[in-house]
């Protein structure tokens, strides 16, 4: 979802909180969740880190469901969402699930370097300002810390179009100071008989 300081306008009808409360019976979000952790658990293979050895930043955590997934295996999870809705659903499974670790925000908290993974699923193409957004973020990164988010690839002629291009996506990692950076598509699964085919985007903090 959205952070709170970087409202989408346009793009906001219907609002998150209006789809908070059925958020979770959707198939859709629910296989994207489940291809995007599967997703992630790749990238980290590729590269040092563990998510057992990882404090995490969910930047849109929407209803929680990559945090279904992370809280069986990181200590410490951060879940950033400007929905109050959203976190509302979110807090509740915190608390049926002991989750003591997890811990909802309305935005990130301003200490850098406090991350050793920062995630954000299918959000940044909704931000006002996603280069911005990115640079911020890379500011929590621990040294070595990584960076990933998958988002709608956006045809390059089609500058009206919603979604991000993988120029876009490799500029703003870049420019943010991030290092070893990948973009390539990250999964495609089929939603309301539609395939879908979103970016990963992936950059480290340098050491």
């Amino acid at each position: 979802m959205v952070p709170v300081d970087d409202q989408p306008s346009e793009q906001a009808e219907p609002s998150w909180d209006d789809v908070a409360a059925d958020w979770d019976t959707d198939p859709g979000p629910r296989a994207y969740a489940a291809a995007a952790f599967h997703s992630l658990t790749e990238a980290l293979g590729a590269r040092p880190g563990r998510l057992e050895d990882s404090r995490v930043l969910d930047f849109g955590c929407g209803t929680g469901l990559l945090i279904e997934r992370l809280a069986q295996r990181c200590p410490a999870i951060d879940a950033v969402d400007s929905s109050a809705a959203m976190l509302e659903v979110l807090q509740q499974k915190i608390s049926a699930g002991g989750w003591d670790h997890v811990r909802p925000l309305a935005s990130p908290p301003a200490t850098p370097a406090s991350y050793d993974l920062i995630i954000a699923s299918s959000v940044l193409a909704f931000v006002d300002d996603h280069p911005a957004t990115v640079g911020r973020l890379a500011t929590l990164l621990r040294p070595g810390g990584h960076f990933i988010h998958w988002d709608w690839e956006r045809d390059p002629g089609d500058g009206d179009g919603h979604g991000l291009t993988r120029e876009e996506i490799a500029e703003a990692l870049a420019v943010a100071g991030l290092r070893q950076i990948a973009v390539e598509s990250a999964f495609s699964i089929e939603i309301d008989g539609v395939t879908a085919r979103p970016l990963r985007g992936v950059g480290t903090a340098p050491i």
